[in-house]
This record gives C-alpha cells, structure tokens and sequence, in this order.
C-alpha cells in the first residue's frame, strides 16, 4: 500500500526556529515530528512512501534517508514551485495505482492508519478525512456528518458563528486516484480549501472518521512544548534514584548525567548527554542532546534544544530556547524565543520576547 506525505511548508509560525531547520524536523520527545508519522504508517501496512519537500529539502532527505530503518521504500518529490497540498499529491500521480493515503509531515500523527483505511474501504467512497475533535474550530476546517457518517458540508476557518462542529479536519486522507483528476495542473490547489468543497458540488461522496490515537498540531512553539508533553506522558515511566527528586513520567536517553540534588518534574523528556548540575530543576520540560543546566537553574514549562547551556540559577519559563544559546548565570526568560546561536547576558529580564539573528 502507498502513501504520499506532504513535508514542504516552511513553518513561519514557529520562526526563528525553523530558519535553519524544516519544520517537520522539530523535535517532539527526542524524535523529529516526521517519524511519529511515518513509523505509524509503516506499522499500518505502507511502506511504500513519497515525501513531498520544498523548504530546506537537503536537510530533511539526509535526516530521513531511502526509508530502510524504516522497512520501507521512501522516494521524494521536490516542489520547485509549491503547488497547495492538492496539487503537490498530482504532482506525483503516476506513483498512485490505487487507494492511497495523504499525511502532513508536519503534525504530530502517531495514528492507526490501518483501521482509517479500512473504514474506506468498507464505505465505498472516494474520500475519507480524517477527523478529531478541537476546541477552537476557527483554528481549522470543520466537517458536518450525517448518520451514516458521509460529510453534508464542509467550512475552512470558520468565523466563531460560523462554526457548526468541532470535528476538525486532521490533514489526514483516504483517497481514491480518481480524485486527483479534479485537480487542475496549472494552479495552486489545496484539499481542504479547494479540492473538498468542489467535490462536495459535484455529489462526490466523502465521509470522515475519528481518529484512533494521538494527534496534535505543532504550529506554534506552545504546541510544541504541548505534544512533547503528551508523548512523555504516553511513554515516560517513574524515575527513582537516590539523591533526585523525580515526580511523574520520565524519558531519560543515554549518558544523561544527573548530580545528586536535581529535581525532575514530569512530564520531562532529556536527551543524550544532557547534563543537570546540582539545584537544577527541570519541571514539565524537554532537554535536547548536551543541553546543560547549571547548578541552580530552572527550566519550566519549557523547550531547549541541542547544546544550549542554561547558566547557574537561571531560569527558562514557557520558552522555547534553539540550538548552541548561552543564557548566562541569573537571567529570566519567559514566554519568549531565543533563536540559533545567541547569549543572552547575565542578569538578563526577557518576556514575550523573541531574539535571533536577522536572516
């Protein structure tokens, strides 16, 4: 069975961090956003997999690779000009045959695809969206079901009097090739802005189902931190060492090194080689590889990344700090982003703050 993956969009709402790093890339819990997908479709029975790309396209086939740590076959399809989401599955029609299944690359899908296939296939129809339900509906496109759970009607960011469901659209479909015969090749072409609602004109049948397991957007840095979170819940497990104090679900990874004294808070994830001093306090928090606390500093509802030290008695509340940062001893950053590669003085106060180096 075949799937195509959509991962060419630049993820301006997560900027500064990813101007150097594609979204579907972003970490969630120690694994690039990417992975969470593509290993769920392979466990449902594709393994056969075009990933389309655009945006820092180099930098995402060398992290993905042919697909053999997956047990599957993995081609790419480069988007010199985007065409929508639609128009990019067109683009590689000649590899579809039969039913197929389209995923964004950039959300946190860790799905059974198997059971959404199946509920296709027994339905009859030439599309399945897949569904989950969201609290703000103006955020996504919403779907109308009747009875038999076909889609009556279909609205994209909906106005909050507009919204007449929180059954959201999950980027996620079972699709017929037939369908890609409704996409013009000259135009950019979206499936939920465009494609859905043509086909609903044309009496074609649609029908949409809940997903089964974890889904989530990773957006905005929040959502990030968000799904992190729930991955660690999900996952994690009680840590118990003499001289820590650990409460809740715990990833730790290879050679993290822990001094007695350290306060673990979970949900926490701390990759490879992270490094917490004595005092340091890592509460609802993710550590990436040879990311550093110092004695005494505090990350809090908070993300750092690869190699970022956090000085003595510093402190990291509802951030997110990228890769190779300084935050020297006794500053306080809150709400804020801290791109690539910046210091950020001792002493320092930042809220709603976003530092980085221009592009």
């Amino acid at each position: 069975m075949k799937a195509v993956v959509l991962a060419g969009g630049e993820g301006t709402r997560l900027q500064p961090l990813t101007y150097k790093r594609p979204k579907p890339l972003m970490p969630v819990a120690g694994r690039p956003c990417i992975d969470y997908v593509l290993r769920s479709l392979v466990s449902s029975g594709f393994h056969e997999i075009v990933v389309t790309t655009a945006y820092l396209s180099d930098t995402l086939i060398r992290s993905i690779g042919d697909g053999l740590d997956y047990n599957a076959s993995i081609l790419y399809s480069f988007e010199e000009n985007p065409a929508g989401t639609a128009g990019a599955v067109r683009r590689v029609g000649d590899f579809i045959d039969d039913t197929f299944i389209v995923a964004m690359g950039d959300l946190l899908a860790d799905v059974d695809f198997k059971g959404l296939y199946e509920f296709h296939k027994r339905k009859g129809g030439a599309v399945t969206i897949a569904l989950t339900e969201v609290d703000d509906p103006t955020q996504y496109g919403i779907v109308g079901l009747d009875a038999d759970g076909r889609i009556a009607k279909f609205k994209e960011k909906p106005t909050k009097e507009e919204a007449f469901s929180r059954l959201a659209n999950a980027g996620i479909y079972v699709l017929e090739p037939e369908v890609l015969d409704f996409v013009p090749s000259d135009q950019k072409f979206d499936f939920a802005k465009d494609l859905f609602p043509k086909l609903l004109s044309k009496g074609v049948v649609l029908f949409g189902q809940r997903l089964t397991g974890v889904w989530m957007d990773i957006g905005r840095p929040h959502d990030l931190w968000k799904a992190s979170m729930e991955v660690v819940r999900r996952e994690g497990r009680p840590f118990r060492r003499a001289g820590i104090v650990s409460e809740g679900p715990v990833i730790l990874e290879a050679d993290v090194a822990l001094e007695d004294g350290v306060t673990l808070l979970g949900p926490c994830y701390l990759g490879p080689a992270v490094a917490v001093n004595r005092g340091g306090v890592v509460d609802n928090a993710c550590l990436y590889e040879s990311a550093r606390l110092e004695g005494g500093a505090v990350v809090r509802n908070s993300i750092v990344l690869e190699g970022s030290v956090v000085g003595p008695h510093a402190e990291i509340v509802d951030s997110v700090v990228s890769r190779n940062c300084v935050v020297e001893a006794g500053a306080r950053i809150a709400s804020s982003i801290i791109g690539e590669d910046m210091t950020i003085r001792a002493g320092s106060r930042l809220e709603n703050a976003t530092v980085s180096l221009p592009q």
